[in-house]
């Protein structure tokens, strides 16, 4: 074909395969009606219908996801397009719905996008990469507004994290899911209630575990029983819970266990913080140390005595394993300590043809004979030494308690007494405040007194009458509650009362009455209780 030289030939215009696309998430702050689909798709298309050289070729929308993160499906699936060449132009209502991570959006439009040859549109802010205006404008626009994006997010996530730590604070329960053995209040979701068929399995787990069964043998009983666990279980009751399990999901670990005696949920304390995001620009979690938790106590109704979980937590601390065939603990077992190592001993049996002999022995010595020596004891010398030093700190709590019954007796006379003097004497100075108010008006009568006098002098008495009036009042309450003010329980007396005429050892009772039992070479033991403290104070009382 020839032209004529003063013909130009029509210029061929290029058209652009546009993915339009389209994003919204409440996390970020959005407001849906400004910035709902609907309304984004409607602009998207008002531009296209005035671009001659766009061509639409899909939507992609990300309803839900935030503009910190790039690992969106909709912004996935368009890079998918792109790569494969089925688009080569992308439309946004602003560059805030592509994203609001400054470093990553200026990375897709100032260096992928060129590279590519990909148009990049935002209608709303007037950037368009595909017209030819100054590359340092073009630059700054997107870098500014790239960042006031970025800032927005970030100022919202801290004041959504601000918030969340606030109702933690007041002990508000902000989970999507409550604790197994709990459910979300109907009234109020901030609240917790308890699910009684779940906190029945709790009680157990805890009743077992105070009972000398070890966490495996827990699980095997709950698992023989076919009790759900806590995932199960609250798929049963129609909650969308996802667990990230391996194998058979409706099984009981040991992991599961464990976190259960270790709850302090269960005792009425709301633990809330335990994990939270890197950053706004991420999901990946971390978790935090437990002094970082928030703890509020009395939030909810309890699952387990506050004594039971104590002892519970003293002897996770202890390290012992219940044995492998059936599962429970011995006796003694994280108690026994060696008077010269520090080490605990372990449990060892002989099988003689006529007899069977258990005893424990320093495991340094049973790793290395030179470690330490064997400090050797029997079963039996240990279990009946120990069951006699029990009875005797029981003894010792019964007298001492009926003792200080008759102590307390006399101090509450005592106080009654000096109370009825304060009482009596503050009565006698209200009666004479109120005469002496009585004869006050007849004196200005009479011209004892001038007006300015009486006024002043009345003004006294009437305080003087208020003030004798709230300290009789007090006293009153006070007398009221004497008996109350000096009842006051002593837990060594608690604790080892109520084990009176005591036959024979269990696993709970040693766990709450004893701290540790420290074995000598020559076999002589040094027994640590419990409540150490209170013993010392009882002595000090009855003394």
């Amino acid at each position: 074909m020839r032209y004529d030289i003063d013909e130009q030939p029509e210029q061929i215009l290029r058209i652009y395969k546009a993915a339009l696309y389209i994003r919204l998430s409440r996390e970020d702050g959005d407001k849906p009606e400004s910035e709902s689909v609907v309304n984004q798709k409607r602009i998207l298309d008002s531009f296209i219908a005035a671009q001659p050289d766009i061509e639409p070729v899909d939507y992609y929308v990300d309803d839900g996801f935030s503009g910190a993160s790039f690992e969106r499906p909709a912004f996935l699936r368009m890079m998918a397009d792109i790569y494969s060449e089925k688009v080569n132009c992308v439309i946004v209502k602003d560059s805030s719905r592509f994203g609001r991570n400054a470093s990553e959006s200026g990375r897709y439009i100032g260096e992928l996008f060129p590279r590519l040859q990909v148009r990049f549109i935002a209608v709303n802010d007037l950037i368009d990469s595909g017209k030819s205006r100054s590359i340092a404008s073009d630059f700054l626009n997107v870098g500014f507004r790239g960042l006031m994006n970025e800032y927005y997010v970030a100022a919202n996530s801290e004041s959504i994290r601000s918030t969340l730590n606030m109702e933690r604070r007041k002990g508000e329960f902000i989970g999507s899911f409550a604790k197994f053995g709990y459910q979300k209040d109907p009234s109020d979701h901030h609240k917790l209630v308890i699910d009684e068929p779940a906190a029945e399995v709790v009680r157990m787990i805890y009743s077992w575990y105070l009972s000398g069964v070890g966490i495996r043998g827990i699980v095997r009983r709950l698992n023989e029983r076919g009790l759900p666990n806590p995932s199960t279980y609250k798929r049963m009751k129609g909650l969308n819970f996802k667990a990230r399990t391996v194998g058979d999901s409706r099984l009981w670990c040991d992991k599961t266990v464990r976190r259960i005696l270790r709850d302090e949920m269960y005792i009425g304390t709301m633990v809330q913080g335990k994990n939270k995001k890197i950053n706004y620009k991420s999901k990946a979690i971390r978790s935090c140390m437990p002094d970082e938790w928030i703890r509020v106590e009395g939030t909810h109704a309890p699952i387990i005595g506050k004594d039971d979980f104590e002892r519970v937590q003293r002897m996770l601390q202890t390290g012992v394993k219940g044995a492998v065939q059936s599962g429970s603990i011995d006796l003694f077992a994280g108690l026994l300590k060696c008077a010269d190592c520090g080490h605990a001993l372990i449990k060892k049996t002989n099988h003689n043809p006529d007899k069977t002999y258990v005893y424990y022995r320093c495991s340094s010595h049973c790793k290395c004979k030179t470690a330490c020596t064997a400090h050797t004891i029997r079963y039996e010398r240990l279990y009946y030494c120990v069951l006699y030093c029990i009875r005797q700190m029981v003894d010792a709590a019964v007298n001492v308690d009926e003792v200080l019954l008759r102590v307390k007796e006399n101090q509450v006379r005592a106080l009654d007494d000096g109370l009825n003097q304060q009482l009596k004497k503050q009565e006698q100075e209200l009666e004479k405040v109120i005469q002496r108010m009585a004869d006050l008006y007849p004196d200005l009568k009479d011209g004892v007194i001038n007006a300015d006098q009486y006024r002043i002098i009345k003004r006294k008495y009437e305080q003087a009458q208020r003030d004798l009036t709230q300290s009789i009042e007090k006293l009153k309450v006070s007398l009221g509650q004497a008996d109350d003010d000096h009842v006051a329980t002593n837990d060594f007396i608690e604790h080892f009362k109520k084990h009176g005429n005591i036959k024979s050892l269990t696993r709970p009772i040693l766990t709450e009455l004893i701290d540790r039992i420290v074995v000598h070479k020559d076999g002589t033991l040094d027994i640590a209780f419990n409540f150490c403290d209170a013993f010392a104070g009882m002595q000090k009382r009855s003394a």
